[in-house]
């Protein structure tokens, strides 16, 4: 194994939303582990999720501003166009001032200006995608990049660049279920249902529960995290929460069955608990498509089921989750293929990719 010099500087970025942010941080902890002598800086947007959990890793965190890169026209991308070099130039500043050794982009498009920066700097930088199709941010990143990580060793007919390495995805180590169940206290032995659309909710999912809240709630025990975009209800076997920080892994430990989207990093934090999933992607009038690709990966491997947004049923989705739960061969098998898609040593492989260069 490399060992860095005694006092490594290496600047990590990338946010918006924790799929970007939560990764980052299971690099942060396999770079301290690594190397305790390295000085680890976060760089991301103000008041956003990335500063928030950055400065709870006790990492120390600088803001620079950012711009949203939209492949749809928006009046808002006006405004952006104008933030993006500004976000480019204070990042310059920033990396003038700080001198790391090298640069961790998660893409996603906070990181951008880092990455640019780090390109007019010439410091070694190493991005990493999440999705089987590659975002607009890493595209942009990976012109900078001397080395280009991925989640899919699909993706890399995508990029057509021999910089590529198929890592995985980096994710928090798995939680434990019985923790997770005291944590819930549920005073009965039904199954667990776990719903949630990510760190900001998933308003279709939302109205999916709340539609038929009481025919889920005979079938089993709900976490509904909402993202804060759902009315409150007091029900006994109900728990209800807008984002879950430290507790998430030990939750989705005691979880029986998932219903979620399907954002890579969602995906390969169910791989690591070993739990089956119920996916409904993100359709394509929301995003680029990314997720209905990721959904097929895991369906085609056996490893969830996926069901596209407009072909289901509302009314009828209940009974869907209800017949699931009680399925418990097919929970297994679900369970079973899922397990082989867990990024065991992602990060620790990212994390030395980044000591080798710097």
């Amino acid at each position: 194994m490399f060992m860095p010099k005694k006092h490594i500087k290496i600047v990590l970025t990338g946010g918006g939303t924790g799929g970007h942010v939560i990764p980052t941080l299971a690099v942060a902890a396999a770079l301290k582990k690594a190397a305790p002598q390295a000085e680890l800086y976060y760089v991301g947007s103000r008041q956003s999720i990335e500063e928030r959990l950055a400065i709870a890793a006790g990492i120390p965190f600088h803001a620079v501003t950012v711009g949203k890169l939209r492949r749809y026209f928006s009046l808002q991308n006006v405004i952006d166009a104008i933030k993006v070099p500004i976000g480019v130039l204070q990042a310059v500043l920033l990396l003038r001032q700080l001198q790391p050794d090298i640069v961790f982009a998660k893409g996603g498009y906070v990181s951008v200006p880092v990455a640019v920066a780090a390109g007019w700097l010439k410091i070694p930088l190493i991005t990493h995608e999440s999705d089987v199709t590659p975002g607009l941010a890493t595209k942009i990143n990976a012109r900078y990049a001397a080395q280009v990580c991925v989640s899919f060793e699909e993706t890399k007919r995508y990029l057509k660049k021999n910089n590529v390495v198929h890592t995985g995805n980096p994710v928090r180590p798995a939680g434990n279920a019985a923790r997770g169940r005291k944590f819930l206290g549920f005073g009965n032995r039904k199954p667990i249902l776990l719903v949630t659309g990510g760190s900001s909710g998933a308003a279709f999912l939302n109205m999916l529960v709340e539609t038929d809240l009481t025919e889920i709630l005979r079938a089993a025990n709900l976490v509904w995290i909402t993202g804060g975009k759902a009315p409150r209800f007091r029900r006994a076997n109900c728990k209800q929460f807008d984002f879950l920080g430290e507790e998430y892994p030990d939750v989705l430990a005691a979880s029986t069955l998932v219903l979620t989207r399907a954002g890579a990093n969602s995906l390969f934090e169910l791989a690591m608990a070993k739990k089956p999933a119920l996916l409904i992607p993100l359709p394509c009038s929301g995003s680029r498509g990314d997720q209905i690709l990721n959904g097929r990966y895991f369906a085609r491997a056996g490893a969830a089921v996926c069901y596209e947004q407009d072909h289901i049923r509302p009314l009828s989705f209940a009974a869907d989750l209800a017949e699931l739960l009680k399925d418990k061969k097919k929970l297994a098998e679900l369970s079973h293929h899922i397990a082989t898609l867990a990024p065991k040593h992602a990060a620790k492989q990212i994390a030395q990719l980044i000591l080798n260069a710097a």
